[in-house]
């Protein structure tokens, strides 16, 4: 049986959540958001990096689903409806006789419910005390979309490490004693 869900919320609440989202996106470097949408009893929980919001809705099985901000704010402000209900099955998410592909949808348990807390504007310094921290699993670091960047901030850490092992190496430190240095004091500060 295939996994399914939905909700029904009013257009102009809609609108107004996602309208604050997209002021908050212009004020940052990273444009081109991905809107998380998580379905929960009663509510819906929309967050992009620096800003979660909550909307009422009625709502029908829990899940969670990603699309990019723009292109999600532009399909509701052509609607015309007060009133609009959505079907999310796998990878898709339907509106009236309108269907569209979402870039992941997880229905199976809600341990991937959760949002990744990072900052606004965060940096390789963030992500990388995020990852370090175990606090996330692989499956909702892949489901935020923050799978590339993470690998590309891990290979800098270890870069950066390795320099200064290659520094500290005159003075006596041995690569372990650096390495976990460093690592204690990211994973610390999270």
């Amino acid at each position: 049986m295939a996994s399914t869900a939905s909700f029904r919320v009013l257009k102009n609440e809609l609108l107004n959540v996602l309208k604050q989202m997209q002021r908050v996106e212009k004020s940052v470097k990273k444009k081109l958001s991905t809107l998380e949408v998580t379905i929960i009893d009663n509510y819906l929980q929309l967050a992009i990096p620096g800003i979660q919001l909550n909307i009422n809705a009625a709502t029908k099985g829990s899940a969670k689903f990603t699309v990019r901000l723009w292109y999600f704010a532009d399909i509701i402000k052509a609607e015309q409806d007060n009133t609009l209900h959505f079907d999310l099955t796998e990878n898709r998410l339907g509106l009236r006789t309108l269907s569209f592909p979402v870039m992941i949808t997880f229905f199976e348990t809600d341990s991937i419910l959760r949002s990744i807390n990072l900052p606004l504007n965060y940096t390789d310094l963030d992500l990388a005390k995020l990852l370090l921290s175990g606090k996330y699993t692989d499956e909702e670091i892949v489901f935020n979309n923050l799978d590339e960047e993470a690998v590309k901030t891990m290979r800098k850490v270890k870069a950066d490490i390795s320099k200064i092992i290659l520094m500290m190496k005159t003075y006596g430190f041995k690569r372990k004693e650096v390495e976990q240095l460093i690592l204690n004091k990211l994973k610390e500060n999270e």
